[in-house]
């Protein structure tokens, strides 16, 4: 696209008659379409009615938002089908003179473009024509509507299967068959939001057919609670998963899984599998039998080998759907503390809390070198800061666990937790399953702990 630009950016001058004042049309075309990126689509497609030097210039953008529902808000219910047919029209055209290939596209449209095989024909027309790398499709369904068809998506074979096609979002449809994601290796990430299941099974067969995924975020719902869900997945690194309605079991096979986002699930505590080296669970409360309250988890393994968007692309996840009011529930973080990228990582992990953390759990990772054995002094340690000062931050409980009592980076985050006054209720240090001399330097620096002159809340070793 650029190399297209480029070579007629020129030529376009020479064929086109420049007003002499105008300077911004004699810019070339690259910077014509990097001032055209800061608009939305439909501001960036007007653009072509100011003159021919602009007629062209929106066409060659990478990213395409076509979204009717905010002219469907607005409109009465009984002309919502002429509209957005009126609006299709419109959305075809964009998408038909639309040159080069695509970085991302967003379809916001109305049930009857799924009806008479608009939707169908756009998909092939973005994936199959211009490549797009990122596809997000949203179904707008009037708020009176109670008809299940209205979102019932039924799509041939191979839909998604492109080539091109790395990332696909899905919202507002119901799902009743698999067969739209046969042969969906190329997919690296797959969001289902807002979707309708008939059973657990069939999400099952949906992810089996997409086996390269690397991101999967679910916020599903079931029709009938019989059925298993297996994700089965050796390149899985980051589960989200919403399930407001109970089924029958869950498990998951993940040997490259380092974020495990828990926002709600009712699943029973023996029915819940999950087999992840990189993510170790020491407590599921989430998981209940009873009508206990049920907080969302966040397990996260901190990596200093993560790429930068990779990573800012699960934490962008990670605070969707909180509305700036921050996240809630509990974190579990296994992390390396004397890792400056990794304690970076759990730095900004933390400040997607706004207040209250239910339960921190830290499990340290074992790269360190100890300290002498027997040195225990505090002078240092307990004025080091690995840990953020966010004075409005705050955790109910602590578990601390694989903490080494000769490890000064470890002793001064523990410290530090109690000198900021932060831990509510109660630290609890596990040390139970230490050798005999790990264990005793261990103990001995957790009694060095309660001789902190602060506020302390119950701590313990377990």
């Amino acid at each position: 696209m650029t190399r297209h630009s480029s070579s007629t950016s020129s030529h376009r001058k020479l064929q086109y008659h420049i007003d002499d004042h105008d300077w911004i049309s004699k810019l070339p075309d690259e910077l014509l379409q990097m001032i055209l990126s800061k608009l939305s689509t439909e501001e960036a497609v007007r653009t072509s009615l100011l003159s021919s030097r602009w007629e062209d210039v929106w066409k060659w953008r990478s990213h395409l938002v076509l979204d009717m529902n905010k002219v469907l808000e607005t409109t009465l219910d009984e002309h919502l089908h002429p509209v957005s047919v009126q609006l299709a029209r419109s959305m075809t055209k964009a998408i038909n003179n639309h040159r080069g290939h695509l970085e991302s596209c967003i379809i916001h449209h109305y049930v009857s473009q799924y009806k008479d095989g608009t939707l169908q024909s756009w998909i092939n027309s973005v994936t199959r024509r211009k490549h797009t790398k990122d596809l997000t499709l949203m179904n707008h369904i009037p708020y009176i509507w109670c008809d299940k068809g209205a979102r019932l998506l039924r799509l041939p074979p191979n839909t998604f299967s492109h080539h091109s096609l790395s990332s696909l979002s899905l919202c507002g449809y119901s799902l009743i068959s698999p067969q739209a994601f046969s042969n969906c290796k190329n997919l690296k990430t797959l969001k289902l939001i807002n979707i309708v299941i008939s059973q657990a099974n069939v999400l099952s067969r949906v992810l089996a057919a997409c086996s390269s995924l690397e991101v999967i975020v679910l916020k599903v719902d079931f029709l009938t609670p019989r059925g298993v869900l297996k994700i089965e997945n050796n390149n899985l690194k980051f589960l989200q998963v919403t399930f407001r309605y109970k089924f029958d079991r869950m498990e998951v096979y993940a040997a490259c899984l380092d974020v495990l986002d828990i926002r709600f699930i009712k699943v029973k505590r023996d029915n819940f599998i999950l087999v992840a080296p990189n993510i170790q669970v020491n407590k599921n409360a989430w998981l209940v039998d009873n009508h206990s309250i049920v907080f969302p988890h966040l397990y996260y393994n901190a990596s200093s080998s993560y790429l930068a968007q990779e990573k800012n692309i699960w934490h962008e996840l990670l605070v969707s759907d909180f509305h700036d009011m921050g996240r809630s529930g509990c974190l579990s973080v296994i992390v390396d503390i004397s890792d400056p990228k990794e304690l970076e990582i759990l730095k900004e992990v933390l400040h997607m809390w706004t207040t209250l953390v239910m339960e921190l759990e830290i499990l340290f990772k074992n790269k360190k070198s100890p300290r002498e054995e027997g040195e225990f002094s505090t002078n240092d340690r307990t004025h080091e800061k690995p840990f953020p000062a966010d004075a409005d931050l705050h955790f109910y409980n602590v578990l601390l666990y694989n903490f080494d009592g000769s490890n000064e980076e470890e002793f001064a985050f523990a410290s530090r937790l109690l000198m900021q006054e932060t831990v509510i209720y109660k630290m609890m240090i596990e040390t139970s399953s230490f050798p005999p001399t790990k264990k005793l330097n261990a103990e001995a620096a957790v009694a060095k702990l309660m001789e902190i002159p602060c506020y302390k809340p119950f701590i313990k070793c377990f």
